[in-house]
């Protein structure tokens, strides 16, 4: 008799519609010519995937009943008194809560429901660059850096977790620091960016002098050899940069932050409204607070909106697990699309989600904005129209995204002079066991992979490609770094 993990594989092959067994891959040693390897996503998500996300049975400490009021100011009470007694659960009865954007849960919180079909969140209106939940209440991602020491390494590869600095003095093991450089112009033109025009004007991609960062934390040192605790998922090129380690001191975070069991639904609707709208409509359902660490959403449908979740710059260590985001309207594309779910912050983990609703309601159903730092990572993402529900970076160099078992459609390409000058979206991005249409272009100076892309491939794709056309195993590559990095197999 087959065992149970054989099985479980051939029932997975036979369900991607697989005719023969997957090609076994030693993923650990895919790589280009530049050394550039597979980004380690396993430190994707809540407690960088180390532990389960809290229990969603736990004692509440306190329960609120639904009422005829609007009961905001009732629940947001609640949830001060909770975070400043040291945490808890504040727990809303089934029923239908009328409520207002600008509802925060605090530090050490979580709002939970009984249900998603039991505990509904009702919005009526929105309020314009005012989420109607947030969890955090940072307001700004920017931090100044206390001291910056040079990388003195030639060529640091994607995946390499190990720079050499010119000095260590003053760094210490534990530390945060931000893995820095600043666009030049010599690296924006070999990207071919350094021309990108549109009706006749010139858009600029990336300006030169913008510091691009990589937050990390210090693992060891040793000599002049700092280990980081995450790998790097974008390469660092002395031949274009001048790359550093900038120190600095973070701002008060918030960690522990939980929504779930509960829907949202805003009626009059704003799903598909166009995005140059200014009545609030464009407002996200649900934000992650910049500096919001260890914290998760969890079991949430929510609907009627035109932005559902946007994680913030600087947010990390986050899990979405089960939130379904239904479009009830289809999508004015005057002025483009909306997105779903939109990532600046890093290791962020999007399991079995997806978007529902309207089948022909094109929308990016995950995009990462400018410079998002990875790893980040989406896994087994449902959509109903692969064509037109995508994973898409969306802009200006992001790095280190995660597209896998997915029969959303994948695009890692240059837009060029789309929208103000997008240019390349991102770089070490990789596809793995995806089956809807896929793009997997590789800029000059980076790479994107595809792993095991069963979907059509678009003739534009120049990627560093293995197994096209066909599965492989293991099945999940971020399972596979997972079990790896804890000492397994």
């Amino acid at each position: 008799m087959l065992g149970s993990s054989v099985l479980a594989s051939a029932t997975w092959l036979l369900a991607l519609g697989q005719c023969a067994i997957a090609a076994d891959i030693d993923w650990s040693n895919i790589k280009n010519k530049r050394g550039d390897k597979l980004p380690d996503f396993s430190f994707c998500g809540y407690h960088v995937s180390d532990a389960a996300l809290p229990s969603a049975s736990r004692p509440s400490t306190t329960t609120i009943k639904a009422s005829s009021k609007d009961q905001t100011s009732d629940i947001q009470a609640a949830l001060n008194k909770a975070s400043a007694a040291g945490g808890g659960v504040v727990e809303l009865a089934a029923g239908t809560f009328q409520i207002s954007p600008g509802l925060i849960i605090p530090n050490g919180t979580a709002l939970r429901g009984s249900g998603v079909g039991s505990t509904h969140l009702s919005i009526s209106k929105m309020k314009d660059k005012v989420p109607v939940i947030s969890l955090g209440n940072g307001t700004t991602h920017n931090v100044k850096p206390l001291s910056t020491v040079a990388i003195t390494d030639s060529y640091v590869a994607i995946g390499a977790d190990t720079v050499t600095v010119r000095d260590t003095k003053g760094l210490k093991v534990g530390q945060p620091v931000f893995v820095s450089r600043t666009a030049t112009a010599k690296w924006i033109r070999y990207n071919g960016m350094a021309d990108l025009t549109r009706n006749n004007k010139h858009q600029t991609w990336i300006a030169e002098g913008t510091v691009m960062q990589q937050p990390r934390i210090i693992g060891a040192i040793k000599g002049n050899k700092i280990t980081l605790t995450v790998p790097l998922t974008d390469a660092l090129d002395k031949n274009y940069m001048s790359p550093y380690l900038a120190t600095y001191t973070p701002p008060s975070s918030a960690s522990e932050i939980g929504l779930e069991n509960l829907s949202l639904t805003l009626n009059p609707s704003c799903s598909g409204v166009v995005l140059s709208s200014t009545n609030g409509c464009n407002s996200e359902a649900i934000s992650v607070a910049p500096w919001t660490v260890d914290s998760y959403i969890r079991s949430v449908n929510v609907t009627g909106f035109n932005t559902f979740v946007k994680v913030q710059y600087n947010a990390s260590r986050i899990t979405l697990d089960h939130v379904s985001l239904v479009r009830d309207r289809d999508t004015d594309k005057s002025a483009g699309y909306p997105a779903d779910i939109a990532i600046m912050g890093s290791q962020v983990l999007v399991q079995d989600c997806g978007q529902y609703g309207i089948k022909t309601a094109k929308a990016f159903s995950l995009v990462t904005q400018a410079q998002t730092p990875g790893p980040n990572a989406v896994l087994r993402h449902k959509v109903q129209a692969p064509d037109l529900q995508q994973i898409y970076p969306h802009q200006r160099w992001a790095n280190g995204i995660l597209a896998e078992d997915t029969d959303a459609g994948v695009i890692y390409q240059n837009r060029n002079n789309a929208g103000s000058g997008h240019g390349w979206t991102i770089t070490g991005g990789v596809a793995w066991n995806v089956r809807g249409p896929s793009t997997i272009q590789s800029p000059p100076l980076g790479v994107n992979f595809a792993v095991g892309v069963s979907g059509t491939i678009d003739k534009s794709s120049n990627g560093t490609m293995v197994s096209s056309g066909k599965a492989v195993t293991p099945q999940s590559l971020f399972a596979a770094q997972l079990a790896k990095r804890k000492g397994g197999k």
